[in-house]
């Protein structure tokens, strides 16, 4: 028994650390839009248990705040750029106040697989407001959210935002129920709430060296003067 359990341990470990040693993405793009500014974080689920990375978003989706524009439902929503090592960044994005719409991330467990897209609450939104500036990098830090409901009954801001983040999604419960019992892959959608988030000094620097790989050789490198 103890054989085993040294098993598994060694093999949470190997895995964290393979995901600390994977190669660094850098953007695709070195087209710079005017009076661009960017933003980068990390978000998703802790997981709670020793030795087990946290489950962090691949894909975040941002929205402009506009004065025009009543309810978070009407505004435009933004993909993110690239991710590199659980860190998601956005580039060329118009100065200006952002909200946190929601992200993705890719749930797999055995043969019950599913593309997870993650609506943010009204509430949560509201506490993700951040600022983008001209030629600056946005560190957010580390948002962690817990599940507030099932998105098999979207309703309100939360239902119009899955119809641009994900789809078609919000009329999949015949196949993620399908999923659940015999296996196969599908996509869903849940609310969550923001719980913790984690910008200390510390945490906001730690986002450089992965940043700096990311932007070296690249026009960017020079582009975003609170990075030196």
């Amino acid at each position: 028994m103890k054989q085993s359990l040294k098993s598994i341990l060694l093999l949470f470990s190997l895995i964290t650390f393979i995901g600390c040693v994977t190669p660094v993405k850098k953007p695709t793009t070195n087209n710079i839009n005017n009076k661009s500014g960017a933003v980068t974080l990390k978000i998703g689920f802790p997981i709670y248990f020793p030795l087990v990375p946290d489950r962090l978003a691949s894909k975040v989706f941002l929205m402009k705040l506009s004065k025009d524009k009543k309810n978070y439902a009407e505004l435009p929503v933004v993909e993110s750029t690239f991710e590199s090592r659980d860190q998601v960044t956005f580039l060329n994005l118009e100065p200006g106040d952002y909200v946190i719409a929601g992200f993705y991330r890719l749930d797999q467990q055995s043969n019950h697989s599913a593309d997870l897209f993650v609506i943010l609450d009204d509430e949560s939104i509201t506490k993700s407001t951040f600022r983008v500036k001209e030629n600056e990098m946005n560190i957010l830090g580390t948002i962690y959210c817990m599940i507030a409901k099932d998105g098999l009954n979207l309703q309100g801001n939360q239902l119009e935002l899955s119809k641009k983040i994900a789809p078609g999604v919000e009329n999949n419960r015949a196949g993620v129920l399908l999923t659940a019992v015999i296996g196969g892959h599908t996509k869903q959608v849940r609310i969550e709430t923001i719980t913790k988030i984690k910008n200390s000094r510390e945490e906001i620097d730690s986002f450089k060296p992965v940043l700096s790989e990311s932007f070296e050789g690249t026009i960017w490198k020079s582009h975003f003067k609170n990075l030196n």
